[in-house]
């Protein structure tokens, strides 16, 4: 079982994993923006979500970090794995899409 770090540099692509597995989903976020990640829940019998936390990069008062999320794989197939990055009060598109498609053998 390993964990695997996956970051906004994996956007669009595929993420092999193997059942048993943990990704690690790093993303950059600042909540005094207002601007928060969330995720679209995936395939529950392929991922699933077991943490969702935020790390702060600094000290400073409006410091920007990271927004952490695991996953884990728990099952045999694929998975799309999608975060939207939005403020909760506002409607429209959000400000920014992550995907990933997680193949679990």
């Amino acid at each position: 079982m390993a964990e695997i770090v996956v970051t906004q540099g994996f956007n669009g692509g595929i993420v092999p994993a193997k059942k048993g597995d943990t990704l690690k989903v790093q993303l950059p976020e600042n909540p005094t923006t207002g601007y928060r990640w969330a995720v679209d829940t995936p395939d529950s019998s392929v991922l699933a979500l077991t943490e969702d936390d935020y790390q702060p990069a600094g000290e400073g008062i409006g410091s920007g970090g990271f927004r952490v999320l695991r996953f884990a794989a728990t099952g045999l197939g694929s998975a799309n794995l999608q975060c939207k990055l939005s403020r909760s009060w506002q409607s429209g598109p959000p400000a920014m899409l992550f995907s990933v498609r997680v193949t679990v053998t």
